[in-house]
């Protein structure tokens, strides 16, 4: 059942990532040069998504900081019926590259119930999070860490190629 798995997986990734912070770090930067095929990614990604469901833990919108490009800003503000300056005000700040990330955690958007309030034009860098089915994504070892960190399926993702369950 859907739930359980969800929940065992929570569980299990809530004790994994409270014990060890570095050891997905050092693998990923050894995997991330000799990737598998996208197939294979592609492959586990979908097997861990099939049976998880994001609305019971919204991990990412909770514990991550999207970034919102100028495209986004414009199209959720549009949506949500303000200036794109009122929204950098009221919910976004600048990061180091000009891109934009929320104020706070958890996200601005996101909902009691785990729904995101600008799901219908939420950023793009939410659409595909944890992106653990793009080979390029991969390579950005640090920041697969983080999303193992912040996402439960990501950490599952990570954990079934370092044991080696293909």
């Amino acid at each position: 059942m859907k739930e359980d798995f969800t929940k065992a997986l929570i569980s299990a990734w809530q004790k994994a990532t409270a014990k060890e912070k570095s050891g997905a770090s050092v693998f990923l930067k050894r995997f991330s040069r000799h990737l598998p095929a996208q197939k294979v990614l592609g492959k586990v990604h979908e097997e861990v998504f099939e049976d998880f469901d994001c609305l019971q833990c919204a991990g990412c919108c909770k514990n991550s900081s999207p970034v919102f490009t100028r495209t986004d800003v414009n199209r959720i503000a549009g949506f949500i019926r303000i200036s794109p300056g009122e929204m950098e005000m009221r919910y976004l700040k600048a990061d180091a590259e000009g891109d934009f990330v929320p104020l706070s955690k958890p996200c601005p958007f996101l909902l009691e119930n785990n729904y995101c309030s600008v799901y219908e034009v939420r950023p793009k860098s939410c659409r595909g999070f944890p992106h653990t089915d793009q080979p390029a994504a991969w390579q950005r070892h640090s920041v697969m860490a983080g999303n193992a960190r912040a996402c439960p399926a990501a950490w599952a993702i990570v954990t079934k190629f370092q044991k080696g369950e293909l």
